[in-house]
């Protein structure tokens, strides 16, 4: 049995392509072909844009280029581009390089990026409103303007506002969010929201403001679920006073932790902010 030569180490294209195709029966159609194949990688992606290798005669590699300019540009640059050609192809079975001008198409222009949209100049004011100095004013008025011209173009491409931090993102929670909710700190926040929503003001000195609204949105996820259940309870026990005073109490944290108010400040019209059926389930209830 003959033994094949395994190659340890890493071979130019020239010497792989020759052993790759040396045994076959167009070996010797594919050795006239190499410069032709290896002349995109010799001239690099700019040049092989523009040019277009023909034929080979002899040792004579005939190109074809987009006009007489780029023809004579070329030729002049022609032994550079020879010598590399033969570095790639191992040896110097092209020895000459002829241009010419031939039929080649001009590459496609690259769309134009979209442009951006206008800012919202009313909301950027308001974001730097608070800035008394006024040439600060100013920077900070650009800096609001170029981030709320950038959240209006991400919603134009069909992002959704994160429902924790409402910016506009392709995922929803957005990454940064996603990774915030599962910092422990922020889902214990969320545990005592949910036991005492009054202790909001001290919890945004410890996690910050992007924690608090991590804690809040998975407080609320978790009432909500908890309050659909309770709903329900209701309606099928007849609206027991014991369910519906449960009910009511869980609504309301629920709208203490949503709203950001003290249960002293809570309303009746802000029962719209609970999910329907609670909403529904109370304002039916006996204290409607």
């Amino acid at each position: 049995m003959t033994k094949r030569r395994r190659y340890g180490g890493s071979m130019d294209m020239g010497k792989l392509m020759g052993a790759t195709l040396g045994t076959a029966r167009i070996a010797k159609g594919v050795e006239r072909a190499r410069a032709i194949l290896l002349w995109p990688t010799a001239v690099g992606s700019e040049l092989a844009k523009i040019t277009r290798p023909r034929s080979q005669q002899g040792g004579t590699l005939y190109v074809e280029v987009r006009d007489s300019a780029t023809a004579h540009h070329l030729t002049m640059q022609r032994h550079r581009l020879l010598a590399r050609l033969q570095e790639l192809l191992g040896d110097e079975s092209i020895r000459e390089l002829r241009f010419s001008v031939g039929s080649i198409k001009k590459a496609p222009d690259a769309p134009r990026a979209a442009p951006l949209p206008a800012p919202d100049r009313a909301k950027a004011r308001k974001l730097a409103q608070e800035v008394a100095d006024p040439e600060l004013k100013q920077v900070v008025l650009r800096a609001a303007e170029a981030i709320t011209r950038a959240r209006r173009w991400r919603e134009e491409q069909g992002y959704r506002p994160c429902p924790v931090c409402g910016e506009p993102s392709a995922e929803v929670p957005c990454r940064a969010c996603t990774l915030t909710l599962e910092d422990p700190n922020v889902r214990r926040a969320a545990r005592s929201l949910l036991r005492a929503p009054e202790r909001v003001v001290l919890l945004a000195d410890q996690i910050g403001d992007s924690g608090l609204n991590a804690a809040r949105y998975l407080a609320l996820e978790q009432l909500e679920d908890q309050l659909d259940l309770l709903a329900l309870e209701c309606v099928r026990s007849g609206s027991e006073d014991a369910y519906l005073s449960f009910l009511r109490a869980q609504a309301e944290v629920y709208l203490c932790i949503k709203l950001d108010k003290p249960r002293a400040s809570l309303r009746r019209a802000d029962r719209a902010q609970l999910p329907e059926r609670v909403a529904g389930v109370l304002n039916a209830g006996r204290d409607g």
